[in-house]
């Protein structure tokens, strides 16, 4: 007895192995694999049913500007589409595989599933067009059951045999030939029929007319959809898809004036089957609508389950979806998806209401595809070298007609399509999949990088937006500073430059290692998502490599302005530490000295800060004083110390100096408008009890910010012994942060 697995396997066989020479004959040419089929999706269920509908309802005149407007978004579509193609190998998918590989897989999901929808409600679209026609001819069969019908028997063709499938187009182009030229033979109008049907009975506007219209021209990129199918698809495709939208733009205008010349406007708006009754030959008019619609049909029956194929096979939806069956490897899955979606558009659709909805789904889709040709022809990268060139302005004067149109038609449905492509777009990008190819948009950052950072070094200097990128030195251990990270990340929130920079002696530590601990410290920082560059180097002498890399890190305007070091060197590298701060300061850059052996500061990534900040003013160096509050408002923005105040302390020699700078903080504080908390402090000996009063009054706060003294103020020797007694006060309060601002920071703007 068969079981019910081994009859599976006899009507459904499993892909067996075909001979490459083999599969190469079977694949199609420009005529009959690309020019005939798109041909025919562009002569579908419009050009018979409703093109003289539209013409009496709008007249001549605009039923051409329709037409011209139509054809000339499709046709610069399809330029886009034939730059793109062949610029690479084509494979299956059609539009999604193009946008996939050249925008990113989220873009090529967010685009080629809604078109493979449109490509599904087409063969609904077609099917019910087919349907309409048949049931004039025998009222008695309805216009669902016809075409649930036709889908069966599309449905079971598509997947027996595409060789067939594509062998029926071309006896289908014939049919319609012999129907156009009976169409244009005639031009005696007989009489209407009393049980022809009335379409509607009302006028309908320029954008309604339009919508309904619109996918008459569209079909190009169904065929593309076949591009695994044809033998050389780069060729193929610019070759036949040209030609076919000029063929069927100046057949649309030649029919639209033969029946305006022929018919009056008010019978064509109320006779849907006007070709019928003014052709020499009636019958091969009905052939005709037949086999418009029913290639149509099948056109899409043969693309639509391709689509959804590479998009399973990409992994974007279930990978049973894409499974293939037979020797030719047909989609069987996707094939019965694609029957199911056309199912429902026959039994709860019609022409007037499938037309618009799949207007807008084309226009989404023509619109990113000719964005991407624009780009890649914008950036002209080394890789786009298409044997077929666009220039940049066709594709995005596309793109644009594209968007216009949208908001033309429909506002609020043009925005909800924009809103689920979006939609689709995030959530594949939520999913964070990896495509194993590369798209363009590493090239689109970098060729926007290169006009920012070029229009930054040349263009006018707005101070106003100032930020403190920062260079932090660490030490060079796998472990980076948490009071180093917590420190610029605060002040930082990830919208400023970031770099942390160690050196390891070649002989600790191999440069493979050295990669590799580089890759595992970016790792974890993107785990907290934080956004920074790391650079651990080889260095025997880290004050030299300090200064070396201070002075040549960076690209034009993208350098640091801030230098932060963990901690300050002691014993035999306290001088080298020294001349350090000196270079650093004399280079221009802010300098900031956080503790890093002692980790002290809140880790902010998953908790609050009750605590607040203390800032200690200091009159002798106002800029770093004021660097401070700039440093210290920074922080206090982020949503993790929204409970945290900004303190300002400071020590004055008496009472009346104590009054004075109360009220000079308190408009410091109205004039920057950061609120402030006061805190004056009486001694007569400011200079040496400072770090006392921070070790008492500065005890419970989140972060203390004082100042670092200037290097050219004392000399050499005196300097390092005063940054040698500092470090002592600064191990015993880890929490500290010693700041010292450059000449060049642009304070009075940013305090404005």
């Amino acid at each position: 007895m068969t079981s019910i697995a081994e009859r599976y396997r006899k009507l459904f066989p499993l892909n067996q192995e075909i001979p490459a020479e083999e599969k190469q004959n079977q694949k199609f040419g420009v005529f009959v694999g690309v020019f005939v089929p798109c041909l025919l999706m562009l002569f579908g269920v419009i050009i018979f049913l409703r093109l003289g509908w539209i013409v009496g309802q709008v007249g001549l005149a605009t039923t051409i500007f329709i037409i011209s407007m139509s054809s000339l978004i499709t046709f610069i579509s399809t330029l886009s589409m034939a730059s793109i193609s062949t610029n690479i190998q084509v494979g299956k998918g059609g539009v999604y595989y193009i946008l996939s590989r050249s925008l990113g897989i989220e873009v090529g999901s967010a685009v080629g599933i809604p078109l493979y929808l449109k490509q599904a409600l087409s063969i609904a679209f077609c099917c019910v067009g087919f349907a309409e026609s048949l049931h004039d001819l025998i009222p008695a069969w309805s216009i669902t059951n016809i075409g649930l019908g036709t889908l069966a028997t599309l449905t079971i063709l598509a997947y027996t045999s595409m060789k067939g499938a594509m062998k029926v187009q071309v006896a289908i182009f014939v049919i319609l030939l012999f129907s156009f030229a009976s169409l244009f033979t005639g031009g005696t109008l007989k009489p209407m029929h009393p049980d022809t049907f009335t379409p509607l009975n009302s006028t309908f506007g320029f954008w309604t007319m339009f919508a309904i219209f619109f996918p008459a021209m569209t079909g190009v990129e169904s065929i593309v959809s076949l591009s695994g199918d044809l033998k050389k698809p780069s060729r193929a495709i610019p070759i036949g898809t040209i030609a076919a939208s000029i063929v069927s733009y100046l057949a649309y205008i030649a029919i639209a004036i033969f029946l305006a010349k022929h018919v009056p406007l008010e019978r064509l708006a109320n006779d849907p089957l006007i070709l019928q009754d003014i052709a020499s030959v009636p019958s091969l008019i009905v052939l005709g609508i037949w086999g418009a619609t029913l290639s149509s049909a099948l056109g899409g029956m043969l693309s639509a389950p391709r689509t959804l194929h590479a998009i399973s096979d990409d992994g974007i939806i279930p990978k049973f979806l894409g499974k293939t069956y037979g020797p030719t490897s047909e989609p069987l899955v996707a094939i019965l998806v694609t029957s199911f979606i056309s199912f429902l558009g026959i039994y709860f659709g019609s022409i007037n209401i499938i037309a618009p909805a799949m207007t807008m789904i084309c226009l989404v889709s023509y619109g990113v595809l000719n964005l991407s040709s624009g780009i890649e022809t914008l950036m002209s990268n080394p890789s786009w070298r298409p044997t077929f060139r666009v220039h940049w302005l066709v594709s995005f004067t596309g793109s644009l007609l594209c968007l216009l149109t949208m908001l033309m038609i429909d506002p609020g449905v043009a925005i909800i399509s924009l809103f689920v492509v979006v939609g689709i777009y995030l959530a594949v990008k939520k999913i964070k999949f990896q495509g194993s190819w590369a798209d363009m948009r590493q090239g689109i950052l970098m060729y926007m990088s290169r006009l920012t950072i070029y229009e930054l070094a040349f263009g006018p200097s707005f101070s106003k937006y100032w930020r403190p990128h920062f260079l932090v030195f660490t030490k060079s251990s796998e472990e980076y500073s948490h009071n180093l990270l917590s420190f610029t990340e605060a002040v930082s929130q990830s919208k400023s430059f970031l770099t942390m920079a160690s050196f390891i002696s070649e002989s600790k530590i191999s440069s493979e290692k050295r990669n590799l601990l580089s890759e595992i410290i970016v790792k974890r920082f993107k785990n907290k998502n934080i956004r920074t560059f790391v650079n651990i180097s080889e260095g025997e002498n880290v004050s030299l490599e300090m200064r070396q890399m201070m002075k040549y890190y960076g690209l034009g305007p993208l350098r640091p302005n801030t230098v932060i070091f963990g901690g300050i060197k002691k014993g035999t590298e306290a001088d080298d530490f020294s001349d350090t701060i000196k270079f650093a300061h004399q280079s221009n850059y802010n300098i900031v000295i956080v503790n890093d052996e002692n980790e002290s500061l809140p880790d902010l990534t998953h908790n609050q800060s009750n605590n607040d900040i203390h800032v200690w003013w200091d009159d002798q160096d106002s800029d770093s004083s004021e660097l401070m509050l700039v440093f210290a408002y920074m922080m206090q923005r982020d949503p993790r110390r929204k409970r945290c105040n900004i303190c300002l302390k400071t020590i004055v020699e008496d009472e009346r100096a104590r009054n004075g700078k109360i009220k000079y903080f308190q408009d410091l504080s109205l004039k920057l408008r950061v609120p402030l908390s006061i805190e004056v402090y009486v001694s007569k000996d400011q200079q040496n009890i400072t770090f006392q009063f921070i070790r008492s009054f500065s005890a419970d706060a989140d972060i203390v910010l004082t100042i670092l003294k200037k290097p050219e103020d004392q000399p050499e020797e005196v300097y390092a012994d005063y940054l040698q007694n500092l470090s002592k006060f600064t191990e015993s309060n880890p929490n500290i942060a010693l700041v010292l601002s450059s000449e060049h920071t642009p304070l009075e703007s940013i305090l404005l």
